[in-house]
């Protein structure tokens, strides 16, 4: 399903279809941002315009988790994300407010919609919050677009087309997702955030 979904949107519409599958991912959440945009990279789409896309992308659907969570309350949050890391994060991006907002949005392995929609239920400022996620989230885009790029780059040496590279992106997209589901990455986002929260 996901699959077709990220493919056609891709394939079809380019930008617009980056666009909105940054905003679909953070209403399902299951899709990751980080490798659809590293994905739209290894298209061959122009990188400037995938970074300008990507970072539009994310900044709305930071907002919109942003207002989920701060009309809904903590049991959407809850309810979308588990409750495993919410006290934790809720309590560093309180004591930490927009510092804290910026230091997630650099790091690539630190869940984007987590952090968006955790904000909500804190008392951040949203202008705050926004403008720290703007900062952040730049950097973070030109790597993983950068990081497709280079991708894209070295299976073309080989000899591999663009049919393969879109069908290996999407398979790699579910790879993310299925252990992510299995919880084979929680190990490794546990050791990030963290690390990011300055806890050993």
């Amino acid at each position: 399903m996901f699959e077709g979904l990220i493919y056609h949107l891709l394939n079809t519409y380019g930008y617009i279809g980056l666009f909105l599958l940054m905003i679909l991912q953070t209403i399902l959440v299951v899709i990751p941002s980080e490798a659809v945009i590293a994905l739209s990279g290894a298209l061959g789409l122009d990188t400037t315009k995938v970074i300008a896309v990507g970072v539009l992308g994310l900044l709305a659907g930071a907002t919109i988790a942003f207002f989920i969570s701060r009309y809904f309350g903590r049991k959407i949050v809850i309810k979308l994300l588990g409750d495993e890391w919410i006290g934790e994060v809720d309590e560093w991006i309180d004591k930490n407010g927009s510092k804290a907002i910026l230091i997630a949005r650099l790091i690539p392995l630190i869940p984007f919609d987590l952090i968006s929609y955790v904000a909500g239920v804190t008392k951040i400022d949203f202008r705050k919050y926004i403008l720290a996620t703007i900062i952040g989230m730049i950097p973070r885009a030109v790597f993983l677009v950068y990081a497709g790029t280079t991708a894209k780059g070295v299976l073309s040496l080989i000899g591999l087309g663009i049919d393969f590279i879109m069908a290996a992106g999407i398979i790699g997209i579910f790879v993310i997702i299925y252990l992510d589901k299995k919880g084979k990455l929680k190990g490794l986002r546990k050791f990030v955030l963290k690390r990011a929260m300055g806890k050993k």
